[in-house]
This record gives structure tokens, C-alpha cells and sequence, in this order.
């Protein structure tokens, strides 16, 4: 194997090692996936070390050695057994067997993501580096499959600051002959041949020559569970985690485990061309890099980190309570404030249980508000869980239960056939539980809480809970399959409802019962301006006033006017001029995509939300219209439903 690395040498180690350490001298945990990527870390060890006795409980074969005056331990996953959970699994063993350890490596091969930003070719390397709100590593197939489509939960870990700190200060690489850099446009899947010899040379992207140098990005690395090698795919994720830099297998099992930092060698493009042809050099330029990084760290600054199990404890701790919320904070929140403080007041009553509903017509803002309510609740007590739930659908519901049950640690979840709703009410029914907030989202079906499978009837919630006590008493072998029945209470506990149905919210909630109503000019005013990149444009009072009564101060509607006028670039007027078009015109504005924070995989958030009001209504009484001004939301819907099959409607 031949490759060059500046300020590196490399030796074969041939002689048998003769120094032994023991446990507590190694600081510095190496974990790597391929034997390639082992082989290349052992070349590059400035002394290799002799073995340590093994430990029964520990199956992960160990190499140990120094680079520069880090004494390090490797460890390689087991052949065939790649991925996040086997990348987990090797660090917590590693973390357990040496306690002394104060971060880790994660270093080998992957493969890049294209984008006009950075110009990733094969041998240049990638490390690991907060962005875009992101640790450095996000597991892109970790979360739960909606109806509305896939939602990623969760956060990783960022690397250890003293590595991060290293980074500012490493050298270039040179680039040795490793073959052909060749990069086929990402429509055209591989035809044949190992190297690709069957495939089109028309069809090879042409790019501006680089010089030998290797190039270090820093950045997210995406990681998930299956080797991603379809160029559609590669894009279409990278775009929706807001840019990514490369794909590996194993990072993510690592980032809350095991303090680290990732360093991947490109070997491929993360397409169907994906061959090994690269792999060995890639390892090399990774190793050749984590090698650097250690070596501008001194020995006695990393003494004085705290150690790795230190450092995840400290992370436990300070999130104990479990913070299960999809979404960041909304920064162009606005107003509402009197809205807040009654839904504060209501739910935070000493020692009693609290169950509020939020209601109002889809856009006009219930789940930012819920949103804006559960961030204030985790401020204000550090020691709530708080449990998001999306209610649109029974499916949903059960993967957000058993999401809830594992983050909880409730025992039994996974096994077959069980109850986890129930788990989850008896989990969170104990004192034991502490605090916790849970916020039913978009809960506008009532029958799918009033309602057993074989009930078509409603019962008021008083005469249901007699019947409960009743009929289904304890021990008399029933079951309710009714979700209401399955709502858990505690002195310690507060539940949101947020949905469109009054009669739902009244069923669920009671008398505390909150609804929300349109915006106001001057709070409409203030959320435009925020969402714009350029406020200034709200100036032109004439049309501002134009545009938001249009919109019917809707807030979900304005958002979307906002990305339009951000992304076309153009003034108030211009966007009032789109909505006086013809039907046809109006209708297609209306279903521009945007992102709003909020389960971004759902198409046509506005033209959704008011066909979901409108059928709402009409489910409710045929007769009742829009009200409160929305003239504008009556006439677009039934426009669109003109084209759409009547299937829409359940009526």
C-alpha cells in the first residue's frame, strides 16, 4: 500500500512490541469499521504496545500503540457487523474497559455529497463539525413514519471541544496515485463492470482540474444504517438536513455514547458507481488526518479533560427529563402573549392534574403555540419531560407511543402484543414519573377518542368514566380501546390538545378550552416582517394592509407569502398582483411549497390545512361556512376541490 502524508512515516512494525501499559495509561480511543481502515491505523502507530489480558465481558479485540504522546487503543468492528448498533455497542465496551479514555475517533472511509459549495473529491476528507444546528453527525433514518411522511427525531452529541480546537491548525495532505477521480452525473446509474468499465464515458461530469493536494471539509456527516449508494436519494437527503457533506454507516452509533470526532476519507460519491477502488487510500488520508489532529493536542491538556464516561454522565444528567419535540423553537414566533398566559394559568394549577384544548381553524396558529408553550415549560422547569404526539392518525399515535415508551425506559414495550398505550398511562400515572407535559397534536378525529371499534356512538366523557367504573372495572377482563380511556393523570402531569373540532376540544378538555383567533393587524404586521429577508418591505403601508387582509391575517398563510416573496424576490405588490390573477393562478401560489418548520414533509401546507378545516366543518354541520372574514379560504378551496376527487371529503 502506497501513500504519502506530510510531517507522517510510516513503518511496518515487524518487531515484536515491548511495552506493556496498562488500562488506566490509554486516553485516547480509536474505533474504525473495515480491516482496511485497521490496517492503516496500525501503520501509522509510532510504537505498538503488547497486549492487555482479555475481558470476558468485553468482545471487541483490541491494538494498542502511541501516536506522538497519545497513548492510543483500537478497536475494529467484528467482519460483517457494520452500522450504527455495532458501532454503539464497540464504544461502550471500549469506554467500560478503559475508564481512563477522555474522547474518541471515529476514522475511515465514505462517501461524499455533491454541492456547489464544497468541492468533495475522492481522497479529501471530511470531519465532523457543528452546522446548521446539527452536532456534526445526524442518523438520517432514526425517527417516526407519519401518514404526513417520515419525521426525524432526535439530537446527536457534538465532538469534544479540544478536538474541535485542533482542527484550526492541521496541515495539508499530498495526493498520491490512486486512480482515476471520475464522477458520473447523478442521473446515470451504473451500468457494469467493477470499475465501471461498462459505462458511458459520455455520461462523466467534467470538471476543473485540482492540483495533487487533499482538501479537509468540515461539516455534517450523515449516518445511518444501510450504504447509501443512489445518487436521488444522496440529493433529496442532503437537501432536507439542510446540507450534508458525506455518508457513513457507523458516526451516529457513536455521538451519544462515546465523546468523538469523525473522520471519513471520500472513497466514493455515494452513488451506483460506488466501488473499492479508492478505499485504501481514503482510509489513509483519514488516519494521515486524525494522526495531525492528535498531534497539535498536548498530552497534558487532555489529561486535564474529564473522562468519557464523566462526560456522557454530565450529558445524562442534564437530560434526564426526557425532551421528546420534533421541532425547534419557532424564532419568528410573534404575540399571542394573552393567549399564553390563560393557557398558563389553566394549566399550571398546584397540585391538579391540567388538561387544556387548544382549538381554531387550521392555519391560525395552534401548534406554534403549543410549540412556543412546551419550549417556556422546559425553561421554566428543568426537570419536565415533556412528550410531543402527533394525533392525526391511529398509526401515528401507536408510533408516537411506542417512541414515548422507549425514550422513557418503560420495560416491556417491545414485546408482542402489549398494551403500550397503557405502559405509557401507568408510566407516567406514577409520582415516580416527576413532572411532564403531553401535547396531543392535530386531534380533530372525536371518534378516535370517543369511539371503540365496535362504538359508533359518542359518550360525554362524565357518563364514560362512570361506565368505566361500572362496566369495565378492574379485573373483569375488558380492555377500552377507546383512546380517552388511555390519557394519563397525575398531580405532576399537564396534557395539551390542539385541534380543529370544538366539540373534540369540549370532549377532551372540558370547560378549559382556549380558542385561538385570527390575528390582529398589528400582530399579523409583526410576523410578515420577521419572515421577510428584507423587512423594510413592509414599509409600503398601503400594501402591506392589502396583502395581509387578503391573507386574512392567517398566520400560516403569511408564512408562505413570506418564503414566496423571499425566494422570487420580489415586493408586496408583486405577490398582490399573483393573488388577482385567475383561479388557475391562484390555486398553483397557493400550493408553492415552503418549509415551515413543522412536519415539513407535508405537501401544500396551506392548501392541506384549509381543505382539512373545510372538510372539518362540513363533517360537523354541511351547513355552517367559514367564518370571521374568510371569504378568501371558502373560494380557493372550492376551486381546488373542483379539480380534486370528491373522495376528499368523508361526508
Amino acid at each position: 500500500m502506497e501513500m504519502t502524508a506530510a510531517k507522517t512515516s510510516y513503518s511496518t512494525h515487524a518487531q515484536i512490541p515491548q511495552v506493556r501499559l496498562t488500562r488506566k495509561d490509554y486516553t485516547v480511543g480509536w474505533i474504525c469499521a473495515l480491516p482496511i481502515e485497521l490496517a492503516v491505523v496500525q501503520e501509522m502507530l509510532d510504537e505498538e504496545h503488547q497486549g492487555l489480558p482479555h475481558d470476558a465481558d468485553d468482545s471487541n479485540i483490541y491494538t494498542f500503540g502511541r501516536m506522538g504522546e497519545h497513548n492510543v487503543v483500537i478497536a475494529c468492528l467484528t467482519a460483517g457487523q457494520i452500522g450504527n448498533n455495532s458501532a454503539a455497542s464497540a464504544a461502550v465496551q471500549m469506554k467500560s474497559s478503559f475508564n481512563a479514555i477522555r474522547f474518541g475517533l471515529m476514522v475511515g472511509i465514505g462517501g461524499s455529497v455533491l454541492s456547489t459549495e464544497s468541492d468533495i473529491r475522492l481522497g479529501d476528507v471530511v470531519i465532523s463539525q457543528s452546522f446548521n444546528q446539527n452536532g456534526g453527525v445526524v442518523q438520517y433514518d432514526f425517527g417516526m413514519t407519519t401518514s404526513s411522511g417520515f419525521i426525524r427525531t432526535g439530537f446527536l452529541n457534538a465532538p469534544p471541544t479540544i478536538l474541535l480546537n485542533a482542527l484550526s491548525i492541521l496541515p495539508e495532505f499530498n495526493r498520491n496515485k490512486a486512480g482515476s477521480d471520475i464522477l458520473f452525473e447523478a442521473t446515470y446509474k451504473h451500468v457494469g463492470g467493477a470499475e465501471c468499465e461498462e459505462c458511458s464515458r459520455l455520461r462523466i461530469v467534467d470538471r476543473q482540474p485540482r492540483g495533487e493536494e487533499i482538501m479537509i471539509h468540515y461539516g455534517t456527516i450523515a449516518s445511518g444504517n444501510q450504504v447509501m449508494q443512489d445518487s436521488a436519494i444522496r440529493d433529496r437527503l442532503s437537501s432536507e438536513l439542510g446540507g450534508v457533506l458525506c455518508f457513513d454507516m457507523e458516526a451516529a452509533g457513536l455521538m451519544n455514547n462515546f465523546p468523538c470526532l469523525v473522520v471519513r476519507g471520500i472513497c466514493d460519491y455515494a452513488d451506483s458507481h460506488k466501488n473499492k477502488r479508492w478505499q485504501a487510500y481514503a482510509a489513509g488520508t483519514a488516519a494521515a488526518c486524525a494522526k495531525e489532529i492528535l498531534s497539535v493536542i498536548p498530552a497534558a491538556k487532555v489529561m486535564m479533560e474529564p473522562t468519557a464516561d464523566e462526560v456522557i454522565h454530565r450529558k445524562d444528567a442534564a437530560c434526564s427529563a426526557p425532551w421528546l419535540v420534533p421541532f425547534e423553537r419557532n424564532p419568528h414566533f410573534t404575540g399571542r402573549e394573552s393567549q399564553l398566559a390563560r393557557l398558563e394559568e389553566k394549566l399550571y394549577v398546584k397540585d391538579r392534574a391540567a388538561e387544556i384544548a387548544i382549538t381554531g381553524l387550521g392555519g391560525v396558529g395552534k401548534t406554534q403555540l403549543a410549540l412556543e408553550l412546551a419550549y417556556r415549560a422546559r425553561e421554566k422547569y428543568e426537570n419536565c419531560s415533556v412528550i410531543w404526539m402527533l394525533a392525526t392518525s391511529m398509526e401515528n399515535l401507536q408510533q408516537a407511543y411506542v417512541h414515548a415508551a422507549q425514550q422513557l425506559g418503560i420495560h416491556g414495550w417491545e414485546q408482542e402484543k402489549v398494551n403500550v398505550k397503557k405502559l405509557v398511562q401507568d408510566h407516567l400515572g406514577k409520582e415516580s414519573a416527576g413532572q411532564w407535559l403531553l401535547v396531543f397534536d392535530n386531534a380533530d378525529d372525536i371518534d378516535m377518542w370517543t369511539s371503540g371499534p365496535s362504538s359508533g356512538q359518542r359518550s360525554g366523557r362524565l357518563i364514560s368514566r362512570l361506565l368505566d367504573m361500572w362496566i369495565l372495572r378492574p379485573g373483569s377482563g375488558q380492555r377500552s380501546d377507546r383512546l380517552i380511556d388511555y390519557l394519563p393523570r397525575s398531580k405532576q402531569g399537564r396534557t395539551i390538545f390542539t385541534t380543529r373540532d370544538r366539540k373534540t376540544a369540549v370532549e377532551l378538555a372540558q370547560q378549559n378550552v382556549i380558542e385561538i383567533p385570527e390575528m390582529d393587524e398589528h400582530m399579523a404586521m409583526q410576523l410578515l416582517q420577521k419572515c421577510l429577508i428584507n423587512p423594510d418591505l413592509i414599509d409600503n403601508e398601503q400594501d402591506t394592509k392589502a396583502l395581509l387582509a387578503r391573507l386574512t391575517y392567517l398566520p400560516l398563510a403569511i408564512v408562505q407569502a413570506a418564503a414566496y416573496i423571499n425566494k422570487n424576490g420580489i415586493v408586496l405588490a408583486g405577490y398582490l398582483s399573483l393573488l388577482a390573477d385567475q383561479e388557475e393562478e391562484i390555486i398553483e401560489l397557493l400550493s408553492e411549497e415552503f418549509d415551515n418548520g413543522i412536519y415539513s414533509n407535508v405537501k401544500n401546507p396551506v392548501v392541506t390545512t384549509w381543505l382539512i378545516s373545510f372538510e372539518q366543518i362540513r363533517h360537523c354541520d354541511p351547513l355552517v361556512h367559514y367564518q370571521h372574514g374568510l371569504v378568501v379560504v371558502v373560494h380557493v378551496t372550492l376551486c381546488i376541490l373542483e379539480r380534486k376527487s370528491a373522495s376528499l371529503f368523508r361526508v
